[in-house]
Parts: C-alpha cells; structure tokens; sequence
C-alpha cells in the first residue's frame, strides 16, 4: 500500500514524523519518505500559501502513485460546540470516514464529522466565521483540504480529511492576524514582538496550536493502523 500524507508544515504531524522516522527523499520539494511493514508513506509539506501549496501537491501527486491520501492539518471551528483540540474527519469514503472514528474514539479524541469549507485567507472574527458558517453549513475551515480533494479526485485517489481545531468559532484573530493575506510566520512574529498588547492572545493561539498538533498527530497514526489492519482500499485501487 502506498499512502500520501500532506501537512502545511511538519511540526502539525510531528508524531507521526517522529513514529516513522520519515527522512527527506526529494530534495527541495519538501517530500519525506518512510517504510512501514511493506507500506510506502510519504508526506507532502505544502506550505501555507494556498497557491503554492495547491502547486507542491499536484506535483507530489503526478510524480508518485498512491492508493490513499490523507490531508491534515489545522482549522477553525464554525459551530460552537466544537473545542480547541477536537479533530474533524471529513472524507466522500465512508469506509475511511469510520475507520478515522475508530482510531479517534480509541485515542479518546473528541471528533466531528462532517463538511470543512476551504477558504484563500484566513477567517478571522466571530461574525465572519457564523456567515461562513451559515453560508455553506460547514462545520470547520480550513485553507486546503478541498482544494486537495479535487487533485485526488480527478486522479481517483480515496482522501481522507482529519484537521484538528486550533480556534474556536468565538476566538478574535485579528490583533495577531489581521492585515495578512496569508499566514506568514516571520511578518507576524515581527508584529506580536512590537505589539505589547498580543502578547497574551499570541500565547494562548501557541498553546492552542499544540494541543491540536498533538492530538491530530496522534490521530492520524491510529488512523494509519487502522486502515492498514483492515486493508479496505478495493482491490482496484490498492496495490
């Protein structure tokens, strides 16, 4: 079997890295590579400008042939009920879909199924998020998921979601983040630096940002286990 794996940046799956021992195999195109019992993992880091990510993913996905996609990663949560920490599974396989609920509910990580909404810049208010929300009935977002979805789907290649939430739908992002078309680590780690007053917002997104790290790191490597135990890719799609 030979699973892709895709993550914005690998600190986001660093269990999974760390379980694999994934090592870099194609230099410059920040693809990782792993064997696991017989299985070839790969993962994808993408980046986190949506144009360029869209552009490494197609190329990850013309260059290799894969029985199963996985695209992880972190959201926002649209729906209040939803918490820092929780994973959203979303794949168009019910068969994946319930392996990923498995895995979770063993893990004891709290979960929800259902539609993410891919977006080009980040959401950032309370009121944005609930007209998103009312918009497209979403249950998260994300900058990605969606957009690698169609690339599997046009190579009929099963994907499956998992994004762990790192803000709830009430969390007001724009001290840190506004003014940014995209998520650019160094510009706004420059901005917090300078501005005394996000200091405390800046911290609690960090912590929050590595709760769902860990959990969806933890999540994705059960998830794995469970595909791979019950071998349900069909025989026409896995190798």
């Amino acid at each position: 079997m030979r699973i892709a794996l895709v993550a914005e940046v690998k600190w986001e799956v660093r269990e999974v890295c760390r379980r694999l021992k994934l090592r870099p195999i194609q230099t410059g195109d920040g693809v990782w590579g792993a064997s696991l019992d017989g299985d070839d993992i790969r993962l994808c880091l993408s980046g986190m400008i949506p144009s360029i990510a869209k552009q490494r993913v197609d190329r990850f996905l013309d260059s290799n042939t894969f029985d199963l996609m996985i695209c992880s990663g972190l959201a926002g949560a649209l729906r209040e009920d939803i918490a820092v920490g929780d994973i959203i599974v979303q794949s168009e396989d019910p068969l994946l879909v319930e392996s990923a609920e498995t895995a979770l509910k063993e893990m004891a990580i709290r979960f929800h199924t259902g539609p993410l909404v891919t977006v080009a810049s980040p959401v950032l208010t309370p009121a944005a998020r609930r007209e998103l929300a009312a918009e497209t009935q979403a249950i998260a977002v994300d900058m990605e998921s969606q957009t690698i979805a169609a690339l599997c789907r046009e190579r009929n290649i099963p994907c499956l979601a998992m994004k762990a939430v790192s803000d709830g739908i009430d969390d007001d992002l724009t001290p840190v983040l506004g003014g940014f078309e995209v998520v650019d680590i160094p510009r706004i780690a420059r901005r917090v630096l300078c501005r005394p007053s996000t200091w405390g917002l800046a911290a609690r997104l960090a912590r929050h940002s590595c709760l769902a790290a860990n959990h969806l790191g933890r999540g994705i490597w059960a998830t794995l286990g469970q595909i791979r135990a019950r071998s349900i890719l069909s025989p026409s799609v896995a190798s």
